[in-house]
């Protein structure tokens, strides 16, 4: 084999994960596709498979790796553990750890790419001498989209202009690769429908944080967000492309598909205004008639509508929900989660964030949902520059509403400077954070906990995943997401099992207990 693709996002400095471990994100199948496209011989493998394999790397000549900027412990480590065996071979870095340069240097690879990559990656690798594993550093000179390692410097090449969405679509990514995850048959595949973002509105924190944290230009986007740093405006691929990857994957025994974006509700926006960039998260409305369309091709797969496998989507919009959205999400996607970006209960300094969503229409968001049988999921942030007493309390008012208006789940997460987003540089100095226990995630807490109290006696529909001593039962996930499941032991369970269980109770805020009521179908 030529080429060695490591995914090690959410890796950490752990050399492997131990959060969303049933996730498996677009990008590296996105890199496979375009070198299996060029002809190449590629394998790829979690970095948990490989970090303490080292015998592996003799089969390789390049060395490719996924990660985010948390995961450059786990990175390094790698990194040092294939240099032993393949001193002088390319290493190549990819996703958002590729945000901050200077990580190039720290963990020793090579070169990275920052922006799209499927275009960087054809020309790189008509330039790469395969067989050796090498590149003329002169070559990389004129290439756009590349970081580089130049002696003691690291050298920084203007990112490619963003792709227009038909030739975005010109990329597949791969659908063969998904065989190197472990569980790909359990895990929540991640199916790419949209890319980058239409809220190119700015922030406004000039009067909250002193101007030397700020960056000098406006940037758009959400103040903590770098999604527009990194792939522009909004496009969405075409529905038969999209058809086409979920049905190779369903084929090849993958059981939960997630379509993915930063925002589902742009789907089809895009086409709506070409050949204008969609950079407006309100207007025009969501396409209603191309969400319909994707939807009911993709719930036509046999396996979709026999309910052995299960198509959801991640985050929306709440601007964008209305009674008509929310009435097509139900029709098609009835008992899956639904995310959304409430972030603070201050609608102040929602503004000066740059959210496109006021509180009250996310309030309505979550209303809407529900009623038409969807679970909504909504993200909370704490220690946000700008947050005051003020705004703490009424987040704890609005996270109480939205709980009491059918919100299953509450995620409340720290604020994390991201680099290339507007709050990169900010010091952790002014952050206001001094709690021991911030009160927004002690409430995200209590409310999870009593939301996981409401699921005692439903039925869910599991697929089995493997079998813990520590449990003394079968671990399953939920077809549609949700908290991970103990099965009770019985005759006709076995691995990769799909079956319905009633459940009896709940052990933590991450763990409930099932048992078993009938098989659907064991492969």
């Amino acid at each position: 084999m030529s080429i060695l693709l490591v995914d090690a996002l959410a890796s950490s400095n752990l050399g492997k994960r131990v959060v969303t471990v049933d996730v498996i994100g677009a990008g590296p199948r996105t890199v496979a596709g375009v070198l299996e496209n060029l002809g190449l011989d590629v394998e790829l493998y979690t970095i948990d498979r490989v970090i303490n394999n080292v015998q592996i790397f003799k089969n390789y000549k390049i060395l490719m790796i996924s990660a985010m900027s948390v995961d450059e412990g786990s990175v390094a480590r790698l990194i040092k553990r294939w240099r032993a065996i393949n001193d002088s071979s390319l290493v190549i870095l990819g996703g958002p750890i590729t945000s901050d340069p200077e990580a190039l240097a720290r963990v020793d690879a090579d070169l990275a790419i920052h922006g799209e990559s499927e275009p960087v990656l054809e020309k790189l690798f008509s330039l790469i001498d395969i067989d050796k594993g090498v590149i003329n550093i002169d070559d990389l000179r004129e290439i756009c989209g590349v970081i580089y390692r130049h002696g003691d410097k690291v050298e920084i090449n203007p990112r490619c202009p963003i792709m227009p969405r038909r030739e975005w679509e010109r990329y597949k990514p791969s659908t063969r690769v998904i065989t190197g995850y472990p569980l790909y048959w359990a895990a929540r595949v991640y199916v790419e429908v949209v890319r980058g973002c239409s809220n190119y509105n700015f922030p406004h924190l000039e009067n909250i944080l002193p101007r030397g944290s700020l960056p000098s230009k406006p940037r758009p986007g959400c103040a903590y967000c770098s999604v527009i740093h990194l792939w522009g405006y909004a496009r969405s691929r075409s529905i038969e492309l999209v058809y086409e990857e979920v049905k190779q994957l369903i084929d090849k025994g993958v059981r939960r598909i997630v379509l993915s974006g930063p925002d589902f509700l742009d789907y089809g926006r895009d086409w709506l205004v070409e050949p204008r960039p969609l950079t407006n998260p309100r207007e025009p409305p969501a396409n209603k008639e191309a969400i319909k369309a994707l939807l009911a091709r993709l719930t036509s797969i046999p396996e979709v509508s026999s309910g052995e496998a299960k198509i959801m989507i991640e985050n929306v919009k709440p601007n964008l929900v209305n009674e008509e959205i929310a009435s097509i999400l139900g029709r098609y996607l009835k008992g899956t989660p639904v995310h959304l970006g409430a972030e603070v209960g201050d609608d102040n300094l929602l503004r000066a964030l740059a959210r496109p969503a006021t509180t009250s229409e996310v309030i309505r968001a979550v209303k809407l949902l529900k009623q038409h049988g969807l679970r909504p999921y909504v993200y909370i942030m704490y220690c946000l520059p700008g947050e005051t007493d003020r705004t703490i309390k009424l987040t704890l008012r609005y996270m109480e509403r939205l709980y009491n208006l059918g919100a299953e789940k509450i995620t409340a997460y720290r604020f994390t400077p991201l680099p290339g987003s507007y709050l990169e540089k900010i010091s952790p100095d002014i952050l206001p954070c001094s709690y021991k226990v911030h009160p927004i995630k002690a409430k995200a807490i209590e409310l999870n906990r009593r939301s996981k109290k409401k699921l005692i006696g439903q039925i869910i529909r599991l697929i089995i995943v493997n079998y813990s001593k520590r449990y003394k039962g079968y671990i399953a996930y939920p077809l549609a997401h949700g908290p991970v499941t103990i099965v009770e032991p019985s005759g006709f369970l076995r691995e990769r099992c799909i079956v319905d269980a009633r459940i009896t109770s709940v052990l933590n805020d991450r763990v409930i207990e099932a048992i078993p009521i009938r098989t659907v179908k064991c492969k």
